[in-house]
């Protein structure tokens, strides 16, 4: 049950439903609180920096040699600006230390951002001997997560190897003493967001940001999942096709009984082009239908054009049915319709243009009401911040900057630059990136790291001196 509980919370968590990963991990908890796969997970789902922490140093408590809640910890200290409390490493036969853990540590009601009440924990001292520093860099916090895309999804800890198959220990877990607790830090405002562009504050109902007027908003992917929407305008499609198809076939009947009618003038080869063109009418409606079913915008696009002009049309039949049957004159030539067939024929005209004229409504109000199933739903752009190797880092900074979203491309090309500090490359692209948003002395600082790296090279002088003229006409 438990193994299911976490492999559901796994997948709504790389889905981007982070509310419901968390819920699932702590329900999960509750029950097994020694679950180090679900303390580490967690680390990824909760949005404050104290409530990370707990995760992390949960999961040490459990298995100190786990590396990826290490290196968290590490970087949740080094962001927030105090010293990380020491880990007993593993002795020189790969065991764990043997020592008693404190169940209260392990306890869900730690996290004080999801539950009623606070429970006190009293704080164990950490042991002495420190492993050597590691510098990866870990799970999103709300310091360095940015606003993004629902395109990409919240970035979690991917699960790491289990350790060495030793005897069932753990370890104290490893606090900090009042003075350096994570509550001293000032909380993250959550009611402003960076614009993406510029890095100016933005509330989350900005369409447009007001310092550099980009578009704050971005169509995101449709859902995988079946819309009941999108389906009924499937089935209208295809039953319109059918109807039409149907009505195609009245007129070689027509012609048919016409011809009896007077065989001596031949069979009114005429009548068969309206035949025609409603097969074709047909055979389009079912095409469309189909990719409608296969959700491509374009196909909406196109049933959406095709829906309006069907509406105008049978707007001017119902009104002018008799020009149904100065269509047909003309196309029977010699052969003229019977006056008894005029008002039957008036009159099914007339009928069929309104049913038709009530069927292309509901068409159009199905195409609006499925437009955001299927070309998506305008949402506020969220770029989520998820570690990786330096050339990732790297091709998401151009890929956002190629969009004019020069300050979260310097976020990602700010990791690049920490995962490898002497590539020249990924300095000049950030210097330039802190170029475009004023902030000239970083600029300077990243192309002069380049220069020392790449001395002969006239690009980055170039690059210099054009920062240099930025600054001083920003000045004026």
């Amino acid at each position: 049950m438990n193994a299911d509980t976490l492999h559901q919370a796994i997948a709504a968590a790389r889905d981007g439903r982070r509310d419901d990963a968390r819920a699932l991990l702590l329900h999960l908890l509750e029950a097994d609180p020694r679950n180090e796969r679900a303390w580490l997970w967690l680390s990824g789902v909760v949005d404050d920096p104290e409530d990370v922490k707990i995760c992390l140093e949960n999961v040490l408590a459990l298995n100190p040699s786990n590396p990826r809640a290490r290196q968290g910890l590490e970087w949740l200290h080094a962001r927030m600006g105090l010293p990380l409390p020491p880990l007993p490493p593993p002795d020189q036969t790969g065991s764990r230390l043997e020592r008693e853990i404190d169940p209260r540590t392990l306890s869900v009601a730690r996290l004080r951002a999801y539950r009623t009440t606070l429970a006190v924990v009293e704080p164990v001292a950490p042991p002495r001997p420190k492993p050597d520093p590691i510098s990866t860099p870990v799970p999103s916090t709300p310091q360095n997560r940015t606003v993004a895309t629902r395109a990409n999804p919240a970035p979690m800890p991917p699960t790491s190897a289990p350790p060495p198959a030793t005897a069932r220990t753990a370890v104290a877990v490893p606090s900090t003493t009042p003075a350096r607790r994570l509550a001293a830090v000032a909380p993250v405002d959550d009611a402003t967001i960076p614009c993406p562009y510029c890095g100016a504050p933005t509330v989350e109902t900005q369409r447009r940001c007001t310092q550099c007027g980009g578009n704050l908003l971005v169509r995101v992917a449709p859902s995988d999942e079946r819309s009941p929407i999108v389906q009924a305008l499937v089935w209208m499609w295809r039953g319109g096709a059918v109807v039409v198809l149907l009505i195609a076939l009245v007129f070689p009947v027509m012609g048919v009984l016409l011809y009896q009618e007077a065989p001596a003038n031949g069979f009114p080869i005429g009548i068969l082009i309206p035949a025609v063109i409603l097969a074709l009418v047909a055979l389009i409606g079912f095409s469309v239908a189909q990719q409608l079913a296969q959700r491509a915008a374009w196909a909406l696009y196109l049933a959406a054009g095709l829906t309006t002009v069907g509406l105008i049309g049978a707007l001017a039949l119902a009104m002018r049915p008799d020009t149904l049957t100065a269509m047909l004159d003309r196309l029977t030539g010699a052969t003229s319709i019977p006056s008894a067939w005029l008002p039957p024929l008036m009159a099914g005209a007339r009928l069929i243009a309104i049913g038709a004229g009530v069927a292309h409504l509901a068409a159009i109000a199905l195409t609006i009401a499925g437009y955001d199933a299927i070309v998506g739903r305008l949402e506020r752009f969220r770029h989520i911040l998820k570690p990786s190797d330096h050339l990732t880092h790297y091709n998401n900074g151009v890929a956002l900057k190629n969009r004019g979203m020069w300050y979260v491309a310097a976020l990602e090309w700010e990791w690049a630059v920490k995962k490898a500090p002497y590539d020249v490359t990924y300095l000049r692209a950030l210097g330039l990136a802190y170029a475009r948003l004023k902030q000239f002395d970083k600029a300077r600082s990243m192309i002069d790291r380049a220069l020392q790296a790449a001395p002969d090279n006239p690009g980055l002088r170039e690059d210099r001196a054009l920062i240099e003229r930025l600054a001083s006409q920003e000045q004026r």
